[in-house]
């Protein structure tokens, strides 16, 4: 039979490993303890890793640290989702669709193309809305589809 673990159980043997170690531990310094209840019953049943280092009064650290910001995301003039990042003072931004395509179909299927909606929705950015093309097929679409001009001079 199974062992349930209670909150009060969490909570002391979180308190056992600070004891133990002098400091608040990190995940992986619990499991070296070889304390129960485990990482994953501790977090399932209080709520998460620093939620039950809260409840056991044991210190709690930033998981990103001061070296990163966090990367928002913005809607561009069009509507498309961007993610906006600024890493020692220089921004960058990428789509995220185009990060979906990286994600679906791979970096090197993706590295010289325009990722399209095939729903003309653009922060509808799921996997079966999204396909990769070149410019030129894009291009084509866009004018088989007849959502804008053309300009010829």
């Amino acid at each position: 039979m199974a062992t349930v673990y209670t909150k009060a159980d969490c909570i002391s043997s979180l308190q056992k490993a600070a004891q133990k170690l002098e400091k608040s531990p990190t995940q992986a310094e619990y499991r070296e303890l070889n304390l129960s209840p485990c990482v994953t019953h501790i977090c399932d049943i209080v709520g998460g890793w620093n939620k039950a280092k809260e409840a056991a009064g044991v210190e709690t650290y930033d998981q990103v640290g001061e070296a990163y910001d966090h990367v928002p995301y913005h809607p561009d003039s069009s509507g498309y989702e961007r993610w906006v990042h600024t890493y020692e003072g220089e921004q960058s931004e990428v789509s995220v669709h185009r990060l979906l395509a990286v994600s679906e179909f791979g970096f090197d299927a993706v590295v010289d193309k325009q990722i399209h909606h095939k729903k003309p929705i653009p922060w509808l950015n799921t996997p079966d809305n999204i396909i990769a093309l070149t410019k030129r097929q894009h291009l084509a679409l866009h004018i088989l589809m007849e959502d804008f001009e053309v300009m010829i001079e």
